[in-house]
């Protein structure tokens, strides 16, 4: 299947919100019908934003929604300071195909690099990164 571009990626799959206000948690979700294929997670800790997790279905990978979400993210909050860790991880959800990984930690530090985010590491997270407004 070709790649889309990430006009026709707004158009096939809607983003939605999913709020957890007591845990000061925010997803940003896509679906495919009634199929999970893509979401970040979001903890405001008040100083920054910290995203937890950032997940395609590996069957939707390739099509910018990784992207998609994360530049979501970033316009949202575009006075913000907003951390991650810079990990890759395997996905465990029982409704997605089983998952081979995402990219590797460097090619995902350079993925992160390209939307604006430099090493920032702590004593908490060696592979912490930050997009500074």
């Amino acid at each position: 299947m070709p790649q889309s571009t990430d006009s026709a990626v707004t158009d096939v799959y809607a983003l939605t919100r999913k709020t957890d206000d007591e845990a000061n948690e925010t997803w940003l979700l896509l679906h495919d019908k009634d199929l999970l294929i893509a979401f970040v997670d979001i903890i405001d800790c008040g100083h920054e934003l910290w995203i937890t997790d950032i997940a395609v279905n590996p069957g939707y990978r390739g099509r910018g929604l990784a992207s998609r979400l994360l530049k979501a993210v970033i316009h949202e909050n575009s006075s913000t300071d907003i951390a991650l860790a810079c990990c890759a991880i395997t996905m465990d959800l029982q409704e997605w195909p089983k998952d081979t990984g995402g990219l590797p930690t460097d090619a995902l530090a350079a993925w992160y690099a390209r939307h604006g985010f430099r090493p920032a590491p702590n004593e908490d997270a060696a592979d912490r990164m930050t997009r500074v407004p």
